[in-house]
């Protein structure tokens, strides 16, 4: 029996998988009729839930390049903030913004435009600056704010519409207290 972080939904679904590479997660959402992605599971309500398949990218979960030159970070789609922020701050480099809980991932907090701080900081979607999508073939879409920035800016907060986020890549700053 799955369940939402609080325990307080239970999914119905039919099916439930888990990718641990990006060439999995396209075969999934390839043989899938109707995919959605679990995050962190922070949804307290059965909007995450599916008919078809639960899509799990827990499993994907590395920094995959950190680039101070470039400012930015690129992160599989499963990586939640309390991961990803020990290994900036190991490199000397931080997010602008975080996300109030550490368990929530990165990708989920994105694609709903969650958390902001302050009127200069902006929600947590102000950070990306590229972004990869699996979409409904098994393809990966990539948008990026320096090629399109109207596609870019309906793709980052997109609420799962789109596909599987399976790759980002942020902006980071020097490292602070």
């Amino acid at each position: 029996m799955l369940t939402n972080w609080a325990g307080n939904y239970t999914y119905r679904a039919p099916h439930f998988r888990e990718a641990t590479t990006i060439a999995a997660a396209q075969e999934i959402v390839a043989a899938a009729r109707n995919v959605r992605v679990l995050g962190s599971r922070h949804s307290f309500n059965g909007i995450a839930d599916s008919d078809g398949t639960l899509l799990s990218l827990s499993g994907l979960s590395r920094v995959l390049n950190i680039d101070p030159g470039m400012s930015s970070v690129t992160v599989e789609g499963g990586i939640r903030y309390g991961d990803l922020a020990p290994v900036l701050h190991q490199n000397g480099l931080a997010l602008s913004n975080l996300a109030s809980l550490p368990h929530i991932s990165v990708a989920g907090a994105v694609a709903t435009a969650t958390h902001g701080s302050g009127s200069r900081t902006g929600n947590l979607a102000t950070s990306v600056t590229a972004i990869d999508i699996i979409d409904a073939k098994g393809d990966i879409v990539t948008y990026a704010r320096d090629v399109d920035p109207d596609l870019f800016s309906g793709a980052v907060v997109n609420l799962g519409a789109l596909g599987p986020v399976v790759r980002m890549t942020l902006k980071v700053e020097p490292t602070y207290e």
